[in-house]
């Protein structure tokens, strides 16, 4: 994950689409990521992606589409289907500079790669912090933060610093499941840490956690 603050319009662009390729795998599923620290504690949180969230991890407030019109335009162009966006598109939001804008979207496809969740850590934001306030962070080098809403959490912010900054626990990812919105358990296990990892530890999650899940 390569973090730049210096890109031109053309790279900046370029960076997005890739985004937008990653972010399509995600958009209208449920995640449950499931972690664990060195004293074999448990963590656990799920996680929605919708076309609304999208171009706010860029730290951009179009002044010219809404959200679901920025990131529809941006998956049209990587079907081949559409001119896609511009960069007066793209303008930074509030409290946002385009060196920023450049910065976030140089590593939001690779945070947005769920299956290479080995090089991530997770957690519970608990440090105090100058940035916007989400509930559940993962990342390394880079954070994707998600604020809870009910049940469930949504992708709010993309800062370009350490995971380390936000979570004095840190929990390494062990399994990732998914499902469709529409579906009440999550019946596939899209990542495991080890293989046959989930086997082997089925009967030691807690009633609470296996309630998400079938096996």
């Amino acid at each position: 994950m390569i973090i730049n603050k210096r890109l031109n319009d053309k790279e900046l662009l370029k960076h997005i689409y890739k985004a937008a390729f990653e972010y399509s795998k995600l958009v209208e599923n449920s995640f449950l990521l499931v972690a664990k620290n060195r004293s074999s504690e448990y963590f656990w949180f799920q996680c929605r992606f919708e076309k609304k969230n999208f171009m706010h991890l860029f730290g951009i407030d179009s002044k010219t589409l809404n959200a679901n019109e920025f990131y529809n335009r941006c998956k049209r162009y990587n079907e081949g289907k559409g001119d896609g966006i511009t960069i007066q598109d793209c303008s930074p939001s509030r409290n946002h500079s385009r060196s920023t804008v450049n910065e976030k979207s140089s590593c939001c496809a690779d945070i947005l790669k769920l299956k290479d969740a080995k090089y991530m850590k997770v957690g519970l934001k608990d440090k105090i912090s100058q940035y916007v306030d989400f509930t559940y962070g993962y990342g390394n080098i880079a954070t994707l933060g998600f604020k809870n809403i009910k049940d469930t959490s949504f992708p709010v912010t993309l800062i370009p610093r350490t995971i380390d900054e936000f979570i004095s626990e840190k929990y390494t990812i062990i399994f990732i499941f998914k499902k469709q919105i529409k579906e009440e358990k999550y019946v596939e296990c899209i990542y495991e840490i080890k293989k046959g990892l989930l086997g082997e530890l089925y009967n030691e999650l807690s009633d609470e956690l296996r309630t998400y899940f079938e096996k």
